[in-house]
């Protein structure tokens, strides 16, 4: 597992959505990659943080992909 394709799993990790095989080797991943640990636990708080909004939020696909884009580029910069 690298980190581009740990990253890339983290919404499907989170909602339990693959397999048993993957999970494990994103856990093995994660236990020893600290900037995806640090990645998994932003992305994880931000997703639980989003959900205890009262009022749904709007904001535009393109505002989202450049924050992605922004999360990308700081993960895989060093």
């Amino acid at each position: 597992m690298n980190c581009r394709i740990c990253s890339k799993l983290l919404q499907e990790y989170l909602e339990n959505t693959i397999s048993e095989e993957l999970i494990n080797d994103l856990n093995r991943h994660l236990q020893d990659c600290e900037r995806c640990r640090i990645f998994f636990k932003t992305y994880s708080l931000t997703i639980t943080l989003s959900r205890k909004v009262e009022t749904p939020c709007c904001v535009s696909p393109e505002k989202i992909e450049h924050l992605t884009s922004l999360l990308y580029e700081r993960l895989f910069s060093k």
